[in-house]
């Protein structure tokens, strides 16, 4: 039986790539292998180029599976292999470089390639692509939650992100596509659904009549499917109908991921972000007002070209105002071929560095605060596997509704179901819970 290994940069988007493109290999018979522990006949790593590190560490990847068996087909996709097909061409052992987009040709190729060992470079304009690339993912490695990719690509072009070039423009999966997965994942037995995409909110930008709101309310209807969870949407991209659907729907989570990026006007309009300060605080409110005691996590650049101590203050206290449920902070790092790497006043990286290690101390605060509040309180919880640091000591993990870890005793049958979990003590990583009882299909058994 023919083997394949898998390495996958980046973010969740590739991972479910990845997972798909495995469902190709597997139908063709073949068996996947650990990455660094086996030989594989096929090695195929998945690319990330979000930063000029993303492109190294690919770089990398790929030199170590061209050592691990230099007989191997070795063949590269994802976003750095959109946008820079010729450099990965140039690493001696590439056989095969295919973008973000053609994957399902990836069998066909390695085949003809086992053949005439001729190394192809499959990689097209993908600005050119309006048609969103359908591929399944029926099951994951990961049994309690399922990730359900329904959008491709970003119209934004916010000055310091390459991903537009990587993936191009905005593309909406078939809703009817999306509802067929959501119960074919039901039925393997997930209660939990994850929407992604690269620009999730940005679904139904390029359909007639139909947005994301309209497939919430379609993924709604689906029986057996407990909770419904957005990746990541831009706080412009919650409109009426979405608040309406965060106010009526019994499945949509308590928590949402908003980039914010940066707490300044100025430091905004620089980055080409399409809100203002006062915009995005005051739609946190509205959410909140829709969904009490929603959960809001986000993303901040910190030291972007140009902020001042001023500006980075302004965001500060944004932030704080605010009062996110954890904040996820990034020292800004320059990306070749965007605006934002060329402008003037670059940020001096000690300056970066104590910013980001004073917001990372503002989200532990948040983080412990928006806990807190739940204290003696019932989650709903649905437990991934043991808890991380108690090994062997009867204690599993998962998230709440509301995205708070928890960890709590239990035995590891209950993994993957929908448990209801008393919150006993807070903390910043976990809370400790005591499992109150255990739902199937809404009904409720007592433990």
């Amino acid at each position: 039986m023919p083997s394949v290994a898998f390495y996958t940069l980046g973010c969740k988007v590739n991972f479910y790539d990845t997972e798909a493109i495995w469902q190709q290999f597997k139908d063709e018979g073949y068996d996947q292998v650990d990455f660094d522990s086996q030989t594989a006949d096929v090695y195929l790593i998945n690319t990330c180029t979000v930063t000029n590190t993303g492109d190294k560490k690919s770089r990398q990847i790929i030199r170590r599976a061209v050592r691990r068996n230099p007989d191997a087909i070795i063949a590269v996709t994802g976003c750095y292999a959109q946008t820079s097909p010729a450099e990965i061409m140039d690493i001696p052992g590439v056989d095969l470089v295919v973008g973000n987009q053609d994957r399902d040709k990836i069998i066909p190729y390695v085949n003809q390639i086992k053949q005439t060992r001729e190394p192809v470079n499959a990689v097209r304009n993908i600005m050119k692509t309006r048609v969103f690339e359908e591929m399944d993912v029926p099951d994951f490695a990961d049994r309690t939650r399922a990730f359900l990719k329904i959008q491709d690509g970003c119209n934004n072009f916010c000055t310091f992100c390459i991903i537009p070039w990587a993936r191009g423009l905005s593309r909406s999966r078939d809703s009817q596509s999306i509802i067929t997965q959501a119960h074919q994942l039901v039925e393997a037995g997930y209660k939990e659904i994850v929407l992604t995409g690269i620009h999730t909110g940005g679904y139904g930008d390029d359909l007639d009549n139909y947005d994301l709101s309209s497939l919430l309310w379609d993924l709604d209807r689906v029986d057996g499917l407990e909770r419904i969870r957005i990746s990541s949407i831009e706080a412009s991209q919650i409109d009426d109908r979405m608040l309406d659907v965060l106010n009526r729907s019994s499945k949509m989570c308590r928590h949402f991921h908003i980039p914010l990026q940066a707490g300044d006007d100025a430091v905004l309009k620089r980055m080409r972000r399409k809100y203002t300060t006062e915009q995005f605080y005051n739609k946190m409110g509205r959410i909140r007002e829709a969904m009490p005691d929603v959960g809001i996590t986000t993303d901040v650049i910190v030291g972007f070209p140009g902020e001042t101590d001023e500006m980075y203050r302004n965001g500060y206290e944004l932030m704080k105002a605010i009062n996110f449920s954890e904040m996820h902070v990034f020292p800004y790092s320059k990306r070749t071929g965007t605006p934002a790497a060329r402008m003037e006043d670059q940020v001096d990286e000690e300056v970066k560095n104590a910013r980001v290690h004073e917001l990372l101390q503002l989200s532990d605060s948040m983080k412990l605060a928006y806990a807190q509040k739940f204290e003696g309180e019932v989650l709903e919880v649905i437990p991934e596997g043991n808890a991380k640091e108690d090994k062997g000591t009867g204690k599993l993990h998962g998230y709440s509704d509301n995205y708070i870890q928890m960890e709590f005793e239990g035995s590891e049958d209950l993994v993957g179901e929908l448990c209801r979990v008393k919150m006993t003590k807070a903390g910043v990583d976990a809370s400790e819970g005591q499992l109150v009882r255990v739902m199937d299909n809404r009904a409720q058994i007592i433990i």
